[in-house]
């Protein structure tokens, strides 16, 4: 067999967790004692799952409630380990220390609570690893609770050794917590929220539409190489169009049903108002993508309802831009693109100068310093200039200014070793690469869409662009600054 990565010793006991399928039959037993329970008052408890959930607050409430336990309990550690060391007896600080014990307790069963609404929603590996991050977490309250028992009889030592316990429990807690949702996903949105279709496309006949009987569609995504799924309802004689994909735990909407005006989850019961796409029920807090339709010659048109902030450009953004006002062209002006082409052939060369240069030559350090110089101009001159007029017709922008703090953190790592190392050769390499990446997507992507924006806008900020060049390698101060930026690079 070829050889694996050893897990680190927290994801080897996850992993056994979720392993553990001997956990599936006390998890069970739990959860059909609190649906029993609930059970009993079905419409008061669905009210209150729901206020637990956080589908008021569009937000899993949980997390949230959990930070209360982890403040408040980490403040009263520090403050006994201050005691315990001496450092600080006074008793202003030992009643401070109790009272973030006792606050701490009583948000820990709030937050508790808040967990067994949303475990009680999860199955399988996740449920076994909820069920032990709630045991730990019990058990940090309990030994909080036993603590504060102490100090009301004085006896402050063993109370801080068991309030340290029950910190450390939490700790392990938290960790199981952070697991589940970011690397299992658990609270996590799982709608399917891809900008497409941008413009109206047909997707199926009016007529094949019954009333409240959903309807999956698909839709490509092209940039995602994947489908969209859409599900499709005729409700009261209007069609509605929202994500296919549940939100809650990414379950099939369009085998669900119709109920009160909304479409509900088969999984899990999470109910969506058809107009709105927003929770009316959890264990869901988060609202379906919406789609636009319309009916034209007896055939179903849908386009996606874009949300507030996202970068996806429609037709109508693209015709905003090449509409604006048209500014007076430079004489004897280039375009951007042509600029910063010429710029990016200018760094390749001073690569393949520096990778054919002797590792010993004492003109390899300048030569490098000479390229963080062209890099941190090139940074700057795109994030003030061209990436601001280009955002109106291209969606890259967003990952280019994510590159760029890639570059930046990979030529600190470069600056500070030798030359002669065979570190700064990988490292050299490995840069190289990255920045001709940055600049090839530039060129076969955002260049060619910049072309949307016109000829003459291209070449006024083609002009801008070199002037900007110019002034910076011109300017004293800021090619000072540079150079003490790299020099204190160098000697960290």
């Amino acid at each position: 067999m070829p050889p694996t990565d050893p897990m680190s010793p927290p994801e080897t006991v996850a992993a056994s967790i979720e392993a553990s399928q001997w956990l599936d039959a006390p998890a069970y037993r739990v959860a059909n004692l609190v649906s029993t329970t609930l059970e009993l008052a079905p419409v008061t408890a669905r009210k209150v799952q729901d206020a637990l959930h956080g589908t008021w607050l569009g937000h899993p409430l949980h997390p949230a409630l959990a930070t209360l336990p982890i403040g408040t309990w980490t403040l009263a550690f520090g403050l006994d380990t201050a005691a315990s060391l001496r450092l600080n007896q006074s008793t202003r600080v030992a009643k401070t220390a109790d009272i973030a014990l006792q606050v701490g307790a009583a948000g820990a069963v709030v937050a508790a609570a808040s967990g067994m609404a949303d475990w009680r929603q999860i199955h399988g590996r996740d449920r076994r690893t909820g069920l032990v991050h709630a045991a730990v977490n019990a058990t940090a309250l309990g030994l909080t609770l036993g603590s504060l028992a102490l100090r009301r009889r004085g006896r402050r030592a063993p109370a801080r050794a068991l309030s340290a316990a029950g910190w450390l429990a939490l700790m392990g807690g938290a960790w199981l917590g952070g697991h589940m949702v970011y690397r299992r996903g658990v609270g996590t949105d799982h709608a399917d929220r891809s900008p497409e279709p941008r413009e109206y496309v047909p997707v199926i006949a009016a007529d094949a539409l019954k009333e409240d009987r959903p309807v999956r569609v698909a839709v490509p995504d092209p940039a995602a190489r994947a489908e969209v799924g859409i599900v499709l309802v005729r409700h009261r004689g209007r069609i509605h169009a929202m994500g296919s994909r549940c939100s809650h735990m990414g379950g099939p909407l369009d085998e669900g049903w119709v109920q009160d005006g909304g479409i509900v989850c088969p999984w899990h019961g999470s109910r969506y108002c058809l107009a709105s796409g927003r929770v009316q029920n959890g264990p869901s807090t988060a609202p379906q993508p919406r789609h636009a339709v319309r009916v034209r010659d007896g055939v179903v048109e849908i386009r996606r309802q874009q949300e507030p902030g996202d970068e996806a450009l429609t037709l109508d953004d693209m015709k905003r831009a090449a509409a604006a006002p048209m500014p007076e062209v430079p004489e004897g002006a280039r375009k951007a693109d042509e600029v910063l082409f010429e710029h990016h052939e200018m760094m390749r060369r001073l690569f393949e100068r520096i990778a054919a240069m002797s590792p010993d030559d004492p003109e390899r350090r300048d030569m490098m310093r000479v390229l963080a110089g062209e890099l941190e101009i090139h940074e700057h001159v795109e994030d003030e200039i061209f990436y601001p007029a280009v955002r109106a017709v291209s969606e890259d922008v967003p990952v280019a200014h994510a590159e760029h703090q890639q570059l930046a953190d990979m030529l600190a790592v470069t600056l500070r070793l030798g030359t002669s190392s065979p570190e700064f050769e990988a490292q050299l390499q490995a840069l190289h690469q990255a920045v001709d990446h940055h600049a090839s997507s530039e060129e076969h992507s955002m260049f060619v869409e910049a072309q949307r924006l016109g000829d003459a806008r291209l070449r006024v900020l083609g002009a801008q662009i070199e002037d900007m060049l110019d002034e910076e390698r011109e300017s004293r101060a800021r090619t000072a600054f540079r150079n003490l930026k790299t020099r204190l690079l160098e000697g960290l």
